[in-house]
């Protein structure tokens, strides 16, 4: 049929010398992630709490680099005339942290750094492999969970009915 075709016209599907052809018979069939993974357009999928840096004592000097380098972008280091100190490590992105707390080998950054995570703050993740972008994959899963919710919503007014019946 005149439809079928690759989707990208630039993939290189073999080599052929001069008088060479490739005969083939294709078979497709249509599926979801529910039946086989293979079917899946997501690749990873995954999330993290959101990460809460703080500082609990001010970080100077040789010590916010060597800070900087166990965490980083989590840390900017700014210019600052303190007590004699040339820098001082700020938190600027707690988003970029790993949770690594590598920091934790030196003693005293494990005393002036405190790193938790917000209970009530998660960061998604969805790569996708297939056809459909990450946001369209993610708004239909919304979709599917909204309609999963509102079925146990009716299957526990109805079983609530049953109940006030047989009273």
């Amino acid at each position: 049929p005149d439809g079928i075709r690759p989707v990208h016209e630039d993939i290189l599907l073999a080599k052929l010398r001069p008088g060479q052809n490739i005969e083939l018979e294709a078979h497709a069939r249509l599926g979801d992630g529910k039946d086989h993974a293979k079917f899946s357009p997501v690749a990873t999928a995954c999330y993290r709490l959101m990460p809460q840096v703080e500082l609990v004592h001010d970080v100077y000097d040789d010590l916010a680099d060597e800070l900087d380098k166990y965490e980083p972008g989590v840390f900017k280091i700014v210019p600052c005339n303190e007590d004699g100190h040339s820098q001082k490590a700020v938190v600027d992105n707690p988003y970029a942290c790993t949770m690594s707390r590598n920091f934790m080998r030196n003693p005293e950054l494990k005393e002036a750094v405190r790193i938790t995570r917000k209970a009530d703050h998660f960061i998604f993740s969805v790569e996708s492999v297939g056809m459909l972008p990450a946001s369209t994959i993610l708004a239909e899963s919304f979709s599917v969970l909204k309609a999963k919710c509102q079925n146990v919503t009716r299957l526990a007014n109805e079983s609530l009915e049953g109940e006030m019946l047989n009273c």
